[in-house]
């Protein structure tokens, strides 16, 4: 290697590292949860083996082939997840939650609000067909924060 190859590889950086393929190539939903109720996270591959997590519980399952199929069909129809044209709607600061679809690094608005498109509907169907599919319910969190008083021990 001659001293200039050395010297550039010294001082410029190093390439980024590639994305995970399976951030890229899965659909993720995830529900913010609220004040008093969990979020969760459930990761669709294209094959139906799905990875769902609940506050400190991961656990894997197979959905049924259908149920994957038809998601990613969905999604190929919608386009750019950023792109779906979605109602917003109010929602109580402490206890509403946001459920959103992430797919080829692009996600979508809250699909819990009202959807102005087929694509909308569809994925909206999607998420709850797949939310129900993995067994996934509201739980309650299980720590909330203790606040003492600063003269306590």
């Amino acid at each position: 290697m001659n001293a200039l190859a050395v010297i550039l590889a010294l001082l410029l950086p190093s390439p980024a590292p590639l994305p995970n393929p399976s951030a890229t190539l899965s659909a993720v939903i995830v529900n913010s949860g609220s004040t008093n109720l969990a979020g969760y996270r459930i990761e669709v591959a294209p094959d139906g083996h799905t990875q769902i997590t609940q506050g400190a519980a991961t656990r894997s399952i197979d959905l049924p082939a259908q149920l994957a199929t038809r998601l990613y069909a969905d999604l190929a129809a919608a386009g750019p997840l950023d792109a779906l044209p979605i109602q917003p709607c109010m929602k109580s600061a402490s206890f509403g939650s946001r459920t959103t679809l992430a797919y080829k690094m692009k996600t979508s608005a809250d699909l819990q609000c009202g959807q102005t498109s087929a694509a909308g509907h569809a994925l909206a169907a999607d998420v709850a067909a797949i939310t129900a599919a993995a067994g996934v319910q509201p739980a309650h969190r299980t720590t909330l924060p203790v606040m003492r008083r600063p003269d306590a021990g």
